[in-house]
């Protein structure tokens, strides 16, 4: 979704560049015929908007192809299990029902996700031992209806915050996501609460936490919380996490 955002907008910077570029034209055209009527120049500049609109609705159908192109050949894998993909639909079936939530963690660097909250069916793939795909299966009741309360949570939450959702977002669709950026502290302290999805420290929300060269971390939408600075030894490797001053660490995350 953000590569189609991203093509979309250089497109139509490009193309605000060609208008602005025709409107120069229309400019020296009336400087050298300065006999042609206001009429005749009004209409080659609305001839030229008009051009670019339908370059522009052109362009972004085939964005759109080629982003549906490309998610077919992505979840092609799955099809001898009994989910695929319809084009035309933008959406995907397992056992002729349209399914609503997939997650499937293909490596520690990819995972294929998404959920459309009209679909009927969770379904979760399947694996050995050693990590190969063996086949798929529908998510139960319990676990359907946990993730309906959970995109409720989230909904509510974009809601309150004035952000309009998108139904069936491969970016926002994950309900069982939750923020990872600390796991590497979990030891020295750090742990994640599920329930207010906050990281905490010794009981309290962490506001900032700074370990130079290696991560920042900061949740503006905490008040009074701590805030932190990881001390590492000579060897690079993390010795302890200390507090302080919200006024010293702020200047990384500016």
């Amino acid at each position: 979704m953000k590569k189609r955002k991203l093509k979309i907008f250089v497109l139509a910077m490009a193309l605000c560049i060609s208008g602005a570029l025709s409107g120069c034209a229309v400019r020296t055209a009336a400087a050298q015929e300065p006999d042609r009527t206001s009429a005749d120049i009004s209409g080659s500049a609305a001839e030229a908007v008009e051009s670019d609109e339908v370059i522009l609705a052109e362009e972004q159908a085939r964005a759109e192809e080629i982003r549906r192109a490309e998610i077919a050949e992505q979840y092609s894998v799955y099809e001898p299990y009994g989910m695929t993909y319809d084009e035309e639909k933008d959406r995907f079936f397992y056992q002729g029902q349209m399914v609503r939530c997939f997650k499937d963690q293909v490596s520690a660097e990819h995972t294929n996700a998404f959920f459309f909250d009209e679909g009927t069916v969770d379904v979760e793939p399947v694996r050995d031992t050693k990590g190969a795909l063996i086949g798929l299966e529908q998510s139960s009741d319990a676990d359907f209806r946990a993730r309906t309360e959970k995109q409720a949570e989230i909904e509510a939450e974009f809601d309150a915050a004035g952000i309009a959702g998108e139904s069936g977002s491969f970016e926002l669709g994950d309900p069982d996501w939750r923020d990872d950026s600390l796991d590497a502290y979990t030891a020295f302290g750090v742990s994640y609460d599920k329930a207010s999805e906050n990281w905490i420290y010794d009981g309290r929300v962490i506001h900032i936490l700074y370990d130079a060269d290696h991560n920042t971390y900061c949740n503006n939408g905490v008040n009074n919380g701590i805030d932190l600075k990881v001390i590492r030894d000579k060897n690079g490797n993390v010795e302890r996490l200390v507090e302080a001053e919200a006024q010293e660490l702020e200047q990384y995350v500016k």
